[in-house]
């Protein structure tokens, strides 16, 4: 099966299961996890049967991917940078630096140079942000490591590490405050219980409208 009724893209994976289930892949390609022995019949009319959700999330991909091509490293292309979508400008042998709405880079600059800038913004950007946070919350922690993990925006182990991943820098300042007061709040409750969520709430009123933009921009993560 290599299409979908509506004509998009499926792959069909055959495991010892008991049920259908079905998610998108960063590319666009519907992925359908079935049971062993079922038949292609039963794949297809669970495919019919949910064809209004198929489509609905194919568009959110579509448009996710268009988003995410449209950062390039090269004369006119785009960068993300604490959310803002900045022109991408050559000029010489500067270093990389952000001036109104553009991101000026040295003419030899690739992606790489991108990703060690933004690397190099998270280290002074987001142990100042947690430190301040900590403080103003009154929690505390052991250590603060900044990672490339590209699964999760952090985490907090319960000795009280804190990890944050640098792709933190391409978000909003307000989704990355999310982050940080999230993974404090695990100082208090290492689980998602609702008396986790209720203190998370008492520190960021509005956390699940960036909590949301964070959810749609998990492509993000993928881009570098």
């Amino acid at each position: 099966m290599d299409n979908t009724p509506g004509g998009i893209p499926v792959k069909v994976k055959y495991s010892d299961r008991r049920t259908l289930s079905m998610k998108f892949d960063r590319e666009g390609t519907l992925i359908v996890s079935a049971p062993l022995r079922m038949k292609e019949k039963e794949v297809r009319d669970f495919l019919n049967d949910n064809i209004r959700w198929i489509r609905k999330n194919y568009v959110k991909i579509a448009e996710r991917k268009e988003e995410a091509d449209r950062i390039r490293i090269e004369d006119g292309g785009a960068a993300l940078y604490l959310g803002e979508e900045l022109r991408v400008r050559f000029n010489g042998r500067c270093r990389v630096h952000k001036m109104g709405d553009e991101l000026v880079f040295p003419d030899d600059a690739d992606m790489d140079t991108y990703v060690r800038w933004l690397k190099a913004r998270a280290k002074e950007y987001l142990p100042a942000r947690l430190s301040y946070r900590a403080y103003e919350m009154g929690i505390d922690y052991r250590q603060l490591r900044i990672s490339s993990a590209r699964s999760k925006w952090g985490s907090c182990s319960a000795s009280g590490q804190i990890v944050l991943a640098w792709h933190l820098m391409m978000c909003p300042p307000e989704s990355i405050e999310y982050v940080i007061i999230h993974e404090l709040c695990h100082r208090l409750h290492m689980d998602h219980s609702k008396a986790f969520w209720a203190e998370v709430e008492r520190f960021m009123p509005d956390y699940k409208k960036h909590k949301k933009w964070l959810d749609d921009h998990s492509y993000i993560m993928d881009i570098l």
